[in-house]
C-alpha cells in the first residue's frame, strides 16, 4: 500500500478553511488604510511599485510618435479620412441654414431639391467616411499596438533571471496581459471614437468662427472652461490609474504565489491568509477605482455651466446678429445647430478621458519595458575559439544587505577551465554554486570581474554564437506546450526524425517516449501529456545532445538519492557530457565525485579544490562533508 503524501496527509488534518467572509467596501476609506491591515498585501504592492521601470508622458507620446511614422502613409491616409468626415459633419448646419434663407426668401421646388440633394449627400459623406475613418484607426491602433506586445514580451524574455526570481512574475504578467487588454479595449472601442470626435469640434469651431466673427465670442468664452475642466480632472486622475495598475499586477503575484504553492497552501491551513491579502490588493485596486468615478461626477456637474452658457450665448448672439448686423435667419440657425452638435461630442470627449487615463497608465507601463530595457543583441562581435573557461576577479551581488549596501553573495574569483575538464561546485545552500554556475553559463551577468568562453570576453561576444557555445540544465526544466518533436526541435529546428529519436535514445528517453500515443508528435506540456519531473530533465538533456555546445552546466538534481530516477539522470547527464566541458552543480556528493576537479564552496568563497581523492586525503572542508555523506 502506498503510503499518503505528506501534503496530502496535512490536508486530510487540516479542517476546512472558511472562505474569506464577504463585506460591504468602505469606498471613502484610502488604499493605504486598506493595505495596513495585511502586512503580505502592503509589501507586494511596495515591491511592485518598484520593479519594473513606468515611462513618463512624454516618453510615452515620443514612443508613440515613432511608431507612427513607421507607417506614414497610413497614417497620413487616416489623418485625411478622418479629416473629410468631420468636414462633411460640419458642412451639414451650414446646407440647413441654407434651406432657412431659401424658405424665408421664396425660392422655387428645385432650389430647395437642390439643397435638400446636398444635406442627403454631406450625411452619406459623413457616414461613409466616420465608418471607413473608424476602420482605419482602430486598425492603425491594433498594428501599434501589436508592434508593442510583441516588444514587451520580448524585452521580458530579455530580463535577467535573476530580476525574474527576486521580483517574481505578476509585475510582467500583468503588462503582457492585463495593460495589453485595457489598450486593445480602447484602441477597440474609445480611440477612434475619440479621434473622430476631436477633429469633428476643432473642425467644427473653424466652421463657426468662418460663418461669422461674432461666433468667436462664443468659442472664446466657452472652449477654455471645457479645457480647463479636462485639465482638472487628467491632473488628478492620471496617478490614480497609475496606482490602480500597479495595485493590478500585485494582486497578479499574489495569485500566481498562491496558485502555485496551492499543495503548501492546504498543507499549512493558510487558505484564509493568501486569500486575505489577494483580496486587500483587490480592494485596493476597487477603491481608487471608484476615487476616479467620484472625479468623473465633479467633472459632470462642472461641464453643465459651459454647455448651458453655449446654448445662452448662442440665442443672444443669434439675436444681435439678425437685429444689429442684419444676419440672414439662416445664418443663425446654422449657428445654433453647430452649437447643438458640439454640445455632446464635447461631454463624449470628457466621458472618453476615464478610458483613455486607463489606457494611458497601462500605455505607459508598456512603454516603460520597451524603452527602459534594452533588447537582446550582441554586444560585441568576438567568437569562442576553443572550449575553455577563465574568469578574472569575477563576482556578484544581489539588491541590498541589511545596512543598505550590496549583498555580496560570490567573492572576486579567478578560475581557469581547460576544454573537456569537468569541475563540480560543492557546498552548503547558499555557498553561492548556483550563482558561479551561472556566471560561467552565460545566463547571468557578474557585477564585477570578465568571463572569457574560449578567449572570448561574453561582454563583448557575438550574442548567437555566446549562446550556442554554452547551455544550462537547471533544476527548474520546462516543457513548452506543442508536439514532444516541436519541444526537442527548440535546440535544432532542422533536426529530423531520426536525430529527434537518437537524442532520445541517448539519455534513455526512447522507451517511454515510444510509448506516447504519437510518439513524436503527442502534445506535451500545458493541457498535453503530462511528463513526470524525470522525464523533463531527460527531454531538457536531449535538447543539449541535438543543440551539441562545447560548454555545458547541470544544475539537473530532481530525484531522491538511491532512486531508479536520480540513476537514470545522472547517467544520461555523464552521457551528455561526454567530451564538453562541464560544470557540474553537485547537490549529492556521489556526482562530484567522478569530476576532475571539485570546488568547496562557502560563503561566496572557493575554499578549496582539487581531485575527490586528493580533498578527502587533505582532510579539510570536503572530507568532513563527504564523511557526513557516506555515514
Amino acid at each position: 500500500m502506498t503510503a499518503p503524501h505528506p501534503a496530502d496527509t496535512a490536508t486530510a488534518q487540516t479542517p476546512q478553511t472558511p472562505r474569506h467572509p464577504t463585506r460591504q467596501i468602505a469606498w471613502d476609506v484610502s488604499p493605504e488604510e486598506l493595505l495596513a491591515s495585511d502586512a503580505t498585501a502592503r509589501r507586494q504592492l511596495a515591491e511592485h511599485a518598484s520593479i519594473l521601470p513606468i515611462a513618463d508622458v512624454p516618453t510615452t507620446a515620443r514612443h508613440l510618435r515613432g511608431r507612427l511614422a513607421q507607417m506614414p502613409w497610413m497614417t497620413a491616409l487616416t489623418a485625411l479620412v478622418v479629416t473629410a468626415g468631420a468636414a462633411a459633419a460640419a458642412w451639414l448646419p451650414r446646407l440647413i441654414g441654407g434651406v432657412v434663407d431659401l424658405v424665408q426668401q421664396g425660392a422655387d421646388t428645385d432650389a430647395l431639391y437642390r439643397q435638400g440633394a446636398l444635406i442627403l449627400l454631406a450625411g452619406i459623406l459623413q457616414a461613409l467616411f466616420s465608418a471607413i475613418g473608424w476602420s482605419l484607426v482602430s486598425g492603425l491602433g491594433q498594428r501599434v499596438l501589436a508592434g508593442m506586445r510583441e516588444d514587451v514580451i520580448d524585452r521580458a524574455l530579455d530580463l535577467p533571471a535573476q530580476t525574474m526570481e527576486i521580483t517574481g512574475i505578476g509585475d510582467a504578467l500583468s503588462r503582457v496581459a492585463d495593460d495589453v487588454d485595457v489598450t486593445a479595449r480602447a484602441v477597440n472601442n474609445v480611440v477612434p471614437n475619440l479621434i473622430q470626435m476631436g477633429f469633428y469640434v476643432v473642425v467644427t469651431m473653424i466652421g463657426m468662427v468662418t460663418l461669422s466673427p461674432w461666433l468667436l465670442i462664443l468659442v472664446v468664452l466657452v472652449a477654455p472652461m471645457y479645457i480647463l475642466a479636462g485639465r482638472w480632472y487628467l491632473r488628478r486622475t492620471a496617478p490614480i490609474y497609475r496606482r490602480e495598475r500597479v495595485a493590478m499586477g500585485a494582486r497578479a503575484q499574489g495569485l500566481l504565489s498562491a496558485i502555485h504553492g496551492i499543495p503548501t497552501v492546504h498543507a499549512y491551513g493558510i487558505e484564509r491568509r493568501e486569500t486575505r491579502h489577494v483580496a486587500v490588493l483587490s480592494e485596493a485596486a476597487a477603491v481608487l477605482g471608484m476615487r476616479v468615478m467620484t472625479l468623473v461626477t465633479r467633472v459632470v456637474k462642472v461641464v453643465v455651466w459651459p454647455e448651458n452658457l453655449s446654448i445662452a450665448l448662442v440665442l443672444v448672439l443669434g439675436y444681435a446678429m439678425v437685429h444689429v448686423s442684419d444676419a440672414p435667419v439662416g445664418l443663425v440657425t446654422a449657428a445654433g445647430m453647430y452649437v447643438l452638435t458640439l454640445l455632446w461630442p464635447m461631454m463624449n470627449l470628457l466621458f472618453s478621458l476615464d478610458d483613455v487615463q486607463s489606457a494611458a497608465a497601462s500605455l505607459t507601463r508598456m512603454v516603460g519595458v520597451i524603452e527602459a530595457i534594452d533588447p537582446a543583441s550582441s554586444p560585441g562581435d568576438q567568437v569562442p575559439a576553443d572550449a575553455s573557461i577563465r574568469l578574472e576577479q569575477v563576482s556578484h551581488a544581489y539588491g541590498e544587505s541589511a545596512d543598505g549596501g550590496e549583498r555580496t553573495v560570490l567573492f572576486p574569483i579567478d578560475l581557469h577551465v581547460a576544454p573537456g575538464e569537468v569541475i563540480a561546485l560543492v557546498g552548503a545552500s547558499g555557498a553561492g554554486k548556483s550563482t558561479l554556475a551561472s556566471i560561467i553559463a552565460g545566463t547571468l551577468t557578474p557585477r564585477h570581474g570578465a568571463v572569457l568562453h574560449g578567449g572570448a570576453d561574453l561582454a563583448r561576444a557575438e550574442l548567437e554564437a555566446a549562446r550556442r557555445h554554452a547551455s544550462i540544465v537547471s533544476q527548474d526544466v520546462h516543457v513548452f506546450r506543442g508536439t514532444l518533436a516541436e519541444d526537442l526541435r527548440l535546440a535544432r529546428p532542422e533536426a529530423g526524425e531520426e536525430e529527434l529519436w537518437a537524442a532520445l535514445e541517448r539519455v534513455e528517453a526512447g522507451p517511454w517516449a515510444r510509448r506516447l500515443p504519437q510518439g513524436l508528435h503527442t502534445e506535451v506540456g500545458e493541457k498535453g501529456e503530462r511528463l513526470t519531473a524525470e522525464q523533463s530533465q531527460q527531454l531538457a538533456l536531449a535538447r543539449i545532445a541535438l543543440q551539441d555546445p562545447a560548454v555545458l552546466v547541470l544544475d539537473e538534481a530532481t530525484a531522491d538519492e538511491g532512486s531508479s530516477g536520480a540513476r537514470v539522470l545522472e547517467r544520461a547527464a555523464l552521457e551528455v557530457a561526454r567530451g564538453r566541458t562541464t560544470v557540474i552543480v553537485a547537490h549529492r556528493l556521489s556526482q562530484a565525485m567522478h569530476a576532475d576537479r571539485i570546488l568547496v564552496m562557502e560563503g561566496g568563497h572557493v575554499v578549496e579544490q582539487g581531485p575527490h581523492a586528493e580533498l578527502v586525503e587533505r582532510g579539510g572542508v570536503y572530507a568532513r562533508l563527504w564523511s557526513a555523506w557516506s555515514a
